[in-house]
């Protein structure tokens, strides 16, 4: 089936995304050891998007198409890393945003969420990565013991490993800029990754553990 024009468009802003990511180091092949201990033939390091503000500006566009196919009032970005992207998708956006810590501080207000919001606000929560998903109910919590009405997690990028289906088994909704299987099939037509490296991913993916 012939794609669209704003497929296409859609199709091309990812790719030089992916490229982008790639350039700057946040998506790295090769070998690294996860804390599972499981060795992986790829690594994500999103956290120094704040040093390249081009590519964070980048990233918040993308983040706010999707925006606008989800009903929400706030957003909230989940510490440490997807605060400066949730900080850029509101000012692009121009929706309020809130964030959470990762525990309150035991001074001042002792609070576990920063920001202004009220009970029953529709929140949308904005995160660098998902992996199996169990950070993201650590998070969910909190929010809606304070009231926080949500139903929707937005990621940059899907490690490929079940955790927008895990989500969806919750009564959650999970999307993803990116998917792993679109980075490996970008940087092999780019030639900026090796057959091997390609086929490591695809193994690592399909559940092989790598020697």
């Amino acid at each position: 089936m012939k794609k669209t024009k704003s497929q296409t468009k859609k199709s091309s802003k990812k790719e030089k995304l992916i490229l982008d990511l790639h350039k700057i180091g946040a998506i790295k092949f090769g070998r690294f050891t996860l804390k599972s201990g499981k060795i992986s033939p790829y690594y994500l390091d999103l956290r120094f998007l704040c040093s390249y503000p081009k590519t964070l500006k980048r990233v918040a566009s993308i983040f706010n198409e999707i925006l606008e196919g989800i009903k929400h009032d706030i957003i909230v970005g989940i510490p440490y890393t997807a605060i400066p992207i949730a900080t850029a998708i509101a000012m692009l956006h121009g929706k309020r945003m809130i964030f959470t810590r990762k525990e309150a501080k035991d001074h001042g207000t002792k609070k576990l969420i920063e920001g202004v919001f009220k009970p029953k606000e529709r929140a949308v929560m904005i995160d660098d990565v998902i992996s199996d998903g169990a950070s993201k109910f650590e998070v969910i919590e909190p929010l809606e013991k304070e009231g926080l009405i949500i139903k929707d997690t937005i990621v940059l990028l899907d490690r490929g490993q079940g955790g927008p289906q895990i989500m969806k088994s919750k009564g959650y909704n999970c999307h993803a800029a990116i998917t792993i299987h679109e980075v490996i099939k970008t940087l092999q037509k780019n030639k900026k990754i090796t057959e091997v490296q390609v086929k490591e991913a695809i193994d690592f993916l399909s559940g092989k553990e790598l020697k």
